[in-house]
């Protein structure tokens, strides 16, 4: 059984030798695989419910079923994931498309195995009370796919995006600046949404409104996956599983998001049914928007190098290994 591993230290307890297990020091509290080490996988994740399914597969015991060791660490989000694998302390990591491109532009190496969720509603456009789209001065941004979602969404209305100011923020401030009026408006998502909603902000539509969405990708790096194809393509099938549970019974992920990341389980629910979750392989679609992306950072300058999506984004790889 696969066990949520605590930082804290209950006093008087034992210490079990088979917890001794290798995290990495921004890691939060990670689940310990048993059996021989030389077949762990750890995987990196973020903390909201968007990573759904490695929380509700660990809980449910499905990588053990399958006869996997795994080790699901959680860090901060963003590229923290994602460079736990350039840095060797993590096998695999779950990150948006707009951040494993960032990441990869810096790390050749990086290699993305194929889709387990997307969504075109689960950021949405927030405006402070009064204000109106054309209204608009000043949004906060968050750096990535808050950037670039704002740029789309300041260019459907007609706007010059360089005749917005933008405030760089974190989602966890918007709600604030935005109720003290330092802000009019910030494209983001629950529970910060939620929040600018319950202190007079209002919601005036989601990124498929102006024809934006996102996707998460499964990322390893090349040299680990040159020798372990077969055993990531199982760990991705067990993911793909989960999304399938997912996507018929949001509830039942609720649980495991809510346990894992002590979050209300009511909430987290309204989060899941946000997001479509299925493992799949890439689309010409995701090339495209691959390629938009690149693009877009380039322009921005916010890429250290070249990314080419039809090198790192490897096309029928998930059908391929995961049957």
């Amino acid at each position: 059984m696969i066990e949520v591993l605590r930082r804290r230290v209950i006093a008087g307890a034992v210490v079990v030798a088979a917890l001794v297990l290798a995290t990495t020091a921004c890691a939060r509290p990670a689940t310990q695989a048993t059996g021989n080490a030389s077949d762990l996988v750890r995987i990196s994740v973020g903390v909201d419910a968007s990573y759904a399914p490695f929380f509700l597969a660990d809980s449910e015991g499905m990588f053990a079923a399958a006869g996997l060791h795994v080790q699901i660490i959680q860090t901060e989000g963003g590229a923290a994931s994602a460079q736990n694998v350039v840095a060797g302390t993590s096998e695999l990591s779950g990150n948006a498309d707009s951040t494993a491109l960032t990441v990869m532009a810096g790390n050749p190496g990086l290699r993305a195995l194929g889709v387990y969720e997307d969504s075109d509603r689960y950021f949405r456009v927030v405006l402070r009370g009064g204000a109106t789209p054309k209204s608009i001065r000043k949004m906060g941004v968050f750096p990535g796919i808050g950037l670039y979602f704002t740029d789309r969404y300041l260019r459907s209305l007609g706007v010059d995006p360089a005749s917005i100011t933008l405030v760089t923020t974190s989602p966890p401030e918007q709600p604030a600046l935005l109720a003290r009026g330092d802000i009019d408006a910030f494209i983001s998502y629950d529970p910060w949404v939620a929040r600018a909603v319950g202190s007079n902000g209002h919601v005036v539509g989601t990124t498929g409104d102006f024809g934006a969405r996102y996707s998460q990708w499964l990322l390893a790096s090349q040299s680990w996956l040159s020798t372990h194809e077969r055993l990531a393509g199982q760990v991705f099938r067990v993911l793909a599983q989960a999304a399938d549970i997912i996507a018929a019974d949001p509830s039942r992920a609720a649980k495991a998001v809510a346990a894992a990341i002590r979050m209300d389980p009511g909430e987290a629910r309204d989060q899941i049914t946000q997001i479509d979750f299925r493992g799949r392989d890439f689309r010409p679609d995701d090339f495209e928007q691959a390629r938009e992306l690149v693009d877009f950072f380039r322009g921005q300058g916010k890429l250290a190098g070249p990314v080419p999506p039809q090198e790192v984004m490897l096309a029928g790889w998930f059908g391929r290994n995961t049957q």
